[in-house]
């Protein structure tokens, strides 16, 4: 059984995964970034979830909790709502893909379900530069144990 998004174990899962099909992740190129996923629960007062992850090249180098988002120096950090986040999941577990316009790249260049933190605009841009790598290492989860 794999823990539970967003937790650490779940992007190392993933991460395992990619280096499992590292093929398909060079052909994308090289992509090196650090980057929070944070998960805003639906519950007024509830206490949000983050975790950092770092991918180094064609894999997951490092998947941390994200209690300290400042520590972890994320290039960029992607927020949403749970439900929102368990939509996209729920898309790639059905179909191995969510649809055109529910992408992470979608989602935030509508900005009202997901967006992104960033203290340097270079570094967020790493969002857009690598964000084919990132979909399709969330697009892994469909391969992942229930």
């Amino acid at each position: 059984m794999t823990a539970a998004f967003p937790a650490p174990a779940w992007f190392e899962a993933l991460g395992r995964l990619m280096e499992a099909e590292s093929e398909n992740f060079r052909r994308l190129g090289f992509a090196e970034m650090r980057f929070c996923v944070r998960v805003l629960d639906d519950t007024i007062g509830a206490v949000e979830t983050a975790t950092g992850v770092t991918i180094e090249g064609y894999r997951v180098g490092r998947a941390v909790a994200g209690d300290d988002l400042a520590a972890f120096d994320p290039d960029f950090v992607i927020v949403g709502r749970r439900a929102v986040w368990q939509r996209l999941l729920d898309e790639i577990a059905r179909d191995g893909r969510p649809q055109p316009r529910r992408t992470l790249n979608s989602l935030v260049l509508v900005g009202d379900e997901l967006w992104l933190e960033s203290s340097d605009q270079l570094r967020e841009d790493k969002f857009y530069r690598y964000n084919q790598t990132l979909q399709e290492m969330f697009n892994l989860a469909a391969k992942l144990p229930d």
